[in-house]
C-alpha cells in the first residue's frame, strides 16, 4: 500500500469515529428532550384554610366542693366516678370543737341582746304613758326610745356574727335561733351536691380535719370535685403568631388518640385575653366545645384539632410547585397553542399545598411542574 492509499485510509476512519461519536451525543440527549413533562389543570374550587394544635379534652365546667364549717370528716358517702344528683348528701362534717364554742358563746350573746331589748322596750312604754301624764319631760321620752332602738341594733348584729360563724347556712341559723339544736355537743353537718354530675376525685378521709370554705384565706379544703361529663370541651394552647387568625365561633375538627378514625365537631367558644410566657413562647389558651357528644369522651384524653380560619368560595388554584419565582414575579409556565411559554401570574393567597391566582391563568388552562433536572442543566 503507498503512502497515499495510506492517508485516504487514515481520513475514512477519522471520519467514521466522529460521526458514530455524533450519533451518541445525539441518542443521550434524546430521552432528557423526548421525555414528556407533566401537566396540572387550572380548577375552580373552595379552598380553607387551618390552624392545627393538640389540646385536651376537659369538662366544660368543674366544682369544687368545699364545706361551710371547721372540723372532722365524719363520713363520705360517694366515690370517684360515681354520679351524683343536686342536693344529694355527700358527706358529713362534724363541728370543730373551737367553733363549737364560738358559736355557743355567739348564741349567748343573742339570749343577752334580747333581754336588753324586753328591757328597753319595757322602759320605753313606761316612759311614754308617763309623758303623756305629764310627770316627765320630752327629753326622757325621746332618750328612752332611743335606747330600745339601739338594742334592736345589737340584737341584729349579734344574729349577723352567729350567720357567718355557721357559713351563712340560713337553715341552720335559724335552727340556733329557734335552740332546736344541742348545747353540749358539737353539731354534724350535711355536705350535699350543688348540681348533678360525676365525682372526679375525692380529696380527704374519714377522720381528716378540714377548713371551712370562710375561714381561711385560701378558701378553705377542697372535699371533692364534680363535673358535668355529658359536655366536655377542648382546652388548646396556640401559638401567638396564629392567634390572630383564630376567633370565636369558627368550626373545629376534632380527632382523638383514643378512638383513630372518628371526627368529633366544635366551635370555638372562647380565648384568653392574656397570653401565657414560657420558655421563651408565647401561648393563648382557646376553649372549644364538642358539639357531638359521646361516653367514651374523658378527662385528659389528647385531642388533635384543626381550626378553620378561613373559606375561599369559587377561586381559581394551582399547586405550589408549579410556581417558580423570576426577577422578583411568581411565574408558571402554561401551555399555549402546543408549545411552552412562561407568564406572570398573581398571586392572591397560598396554603400549605395551594395558590390562589387572581391574574394570568384562567380555569382549564395546563400548566407545567417544572422539571428540577432541566433547570440543573441550564444552570
Amino acid at each position: 500500500m503507498n503512502k497515499t492509499s495510506w492517508v485516504l485510509t487514515i481520513l475514512v476512519l477519522v471520519g467514521a469515529s466522529l460521526a458514530v461519536l455524533q450519533y451518541l451525543r445525539s441518542t443521550d440527549q434524546r430521552p432528557s428532550d423526548t421525555t414528556p413533562r407533566k401537566l396540572v389543570e387550572v380548577v375552580r374550587t373552595s379552598l380553607q384554610t387551618k390552624v392545627s394544635e393538640t389540646g385536651t379534652i376537659l369538662p366544660s365546667q368543674t366544682i369544687e366542693i368545699k364545706s361551710q364549717f371547721s372540723g372532722e370528716v365524719a363520713q363520705l358517702f360517694v366515690t370517684a366516678g360515681q354520679e351524683v344528683q343536686k342536693d344529694q348528701i355527700l358527706g358529713i362534717i362534724r363541728q370543730e370543737s373551737s367553733q363549737a364554742r364560738t358559736v355557743a358563746q355567739l348564741r349567748a350573746g343573742i339570749q343577752e341582746e334580747r333581754l336588753n331589748v324586753d328591757t328597753a322596750h319595757r322602759a320605753w312604754v313606761r316612759a311614754e304613758s308617763l309623758f303623756q301624764k305629764g310627770f316627765i319631760p320630752q327629753k326622757e321620752l325621746e332618750l328612752s326610745q332611743r335606747d330600745y332602738q339601739q338594742s334592736l341594733v345589737r340584737l341584729e348584729l349579734a344574729e349577723r356574727q352567729l350567720l357567718l360563724a355557721l357559713g351563712g347556712n340560713q337553715e341552720l341559723f335559724e335552727r340556733y335561733r329557734e335552740g332546736s339544736v344541742s348545747k353540749t355537743r358539737p353539731e354534724e353537718f350535711q355536705v350535699r351536691s350543688p348540681s348533678q354530675g360525676t365525682v372526679l376525685e375525692i380529696l380527704v378521709h374519714t377522720g381528716e380535719i378540714i377548713t371551712s370554705g370562710t375561714a381561711t384565706f385560701g378558701g378553705g379544703t377542697v372535699l371533692m370535685r364534680i363535673a358535668d361529663l355529658s359536655h366536655m370541651v377542648v382546652k388548646a394552647k396556640i401559638n401567638e403568631v396564629n392567634i390572630p387568625r383564630v376567633s370565636v365561633g369558627q368550626p373545629v375538627d376534632i380527632r382523638l388518640d383514643a378512638l383513630p378514625g372518628q371526627l368529633f365537631k366544635g366551635r370555638v367558644r372562647a380565648i384568653a385575653t392574656q397570653g401565657v410566657k414560657e420558655n421563651n413562647l408565647v401561648t393563648y389558651e382557646i376553649s372549644i366545645d364538642i358539639e357531638n357528644s359521646h361516653p367514651a369522651l374523658k378527662p385528659m384524653l389528647t385531642a388533635n384539632i384543626d381550626i378553620e380560619t378561613k373559606r375561599l368560595e369559587d377561586v381559581l388554584t394551582i399547586p405550589l410547585e408549579v410556581l417558580r419565582v423570576e426577577n422578583g414575579d411568581d411565574v408558571v409556565e402554561v401551555m399555549s397553542e402546543g408549545q411552552p411559554q412562561t407568564r406572570k401570574v398573581r398571586v392572591a393567597f397560598r396554603t400549605d399545598t395551594q395558590a390562589i391566582i387572581t391574574k394570568g391563568l384562567q380555569e382549564h388552562d395546563q400548566v407545567f411542574i417544572p422539571s428540577f433536572k432541566k433547570e440543573e442543566a441550564r444552570r
